[in-house]
């Protein structure tokens, strides 16, 4: 299996995270909760815009959001974003040397 293969495997197998997971990236990671917020709106597919709505912010504000939580978990966008969350909780591999 390729990785490819193996990344749209773990994105079909993707189901909702336990809030110990979520506390478990945050550790792992070193999250803050707003980006923790804006990671699982990410994972349930919202676009820029629903997420302002949701979390009751400017567009910019995500965007700014979204450029610093990429560059803390050295993804370009946010596919890399999901496929790195997603390989944390699927794998079950919880050391940040597991997620690049």
């Amino acid at each position: 299996m390729t990785r490819d293969e193996a990344d749209d495997r773990l994105v079909d197998e993707g189901d909702a995270f336990s809030d110990r997971e979520w506390d478990e990236l945050i550790e792992a990671l070193g999250l803050s909760g707003r980006q923790v917020q804006i990671a699982r709106l990410i994972l349930e597919g919202m676009s820029d815009k629903q997420i302002a709505a949701e979390l009751r912010m400017s567009i910019a504000t995500v965007r700014t959001h979204l450029s610093r939580l990429f560059a803390k978990l050295e993804v370009q966008n946010r596919n890399e974003l999901i496929l790195l969350v997603l390989r944390q909780f699927r794998t079950g591999c919880r050391e940040a040397d597991c997620l690049r």
